[in-house]
């Protein structure tokens, strides 16, 4: 267990290209905690549907989130924000792009910051993100935060999955993440990973280039590297965030912590 969690999500990130950009930052996180570049993520690949099963642990056939607007679960299902918050902990998140404002329950977060700039395909908006998570984490110290950036996505969509510029957002993402992590209590856990992929200036598909992500966790101020073995689901990061934090996984939940 661990008194911190932060979840950094960079839209988009294929797992090759995670391995072909520049990423020092991810690079040591491997090599000191446990990752794969097998994980799968859930049917239609497109943002939304993809975060609100991450947050949910549950596919969009229950959640009912199939595109890219959201709309009010018919049966809710409490996110792993709302569980966090409701078990006394303190939450905050921190993303640049605006359809994930749902993805918690109104009183969830102690901490929201919004800003409107993953299209600024410079990287200047996840840069952004990135120093207003790491001043929050230094001076309020939550207990679990989420970080997303979303300029990779954004590139992609514009230039292409895996050219240049899609890698050049990927690496700015890297360092945006060294930023945030420099911040974290020794201890705490980092997981990052990414929604979906993408395959030429699209994604969406049943595709293995949009459907597979990577996934990494590391402990701050650990060194020990291992692959994590088996199938794994973007519906079990829920469950594994709340059990590293001590919180119950509500009922209806059906993915399963993460061995690490």
């Amino acid at each position: 267990m661990t008194d911190q969690v932060i979840l950094f999500l960079v839209d988009g990130m294929r797992p090759d290209g995670l391995q072909q950009a520049d990423t020092p930052i991810l690079d040591r996180l491997i090599a000191t905690g446990s990752s794969t570049m097998r994980a799968r993520t859930v049917m239609p690949s497109v943002t939304l549907p993809c975060h609100m099963s991450l947050f949910h642990s549950v596919g969009p056939d229950r959640h009912g989130i199939t595109t890219n607007t959201w709309m009010p679960q018919v049966r809710p299902i409490p996110g792993l924000t709302d569980a966090i918050h409701a078990a006394g902990k303190r939450t905050a998140a921190f993303f640049n792009w605006e359809e994930l404002r749902d993805l918690s329950r109104p009183g969830s977060l102690d901490n929201i910051y919004f800003s409107a700039s993953a299209q600024d395909l410079s990287g200047k908006g996840d840069r952004e993100i990135a120093d207003a998570a790491h001043r929050h984490l230094a001076e309020a110290k939550p207990n679990f935060a989420f970080v997303y950036f979303g300029c990779t996505d954004e590139t992609g969509h514009v230039h292409g999955w895996m050219t240049d510029e899609y890698l050049s957002a990927i690496s700015t993402a890297d360092s945006c993440i060294g930023r945030v992590v420099a911040a974290m209590q020794e201890n705490a856990v980092a997981v990052v990973m990414a929604d979906h992929g993408g395959h030429e200036k699209t994604h969406g598909t049943e595709s293995d280039e949009d459907m597979t992500i990577p996934l990494i966790l590391s402990r701050i101020g650990t060194d020990s590297a291992t692959k994590i073995e088996g199938d794994v689901h973007i519906t079990d990061v829920a469950p594994t965030v709340a059990a590293l934090l001590g919180v119950p996984a509500p009922p209806g939940w059906i993915g399963k912590p993460i061995k690490f």
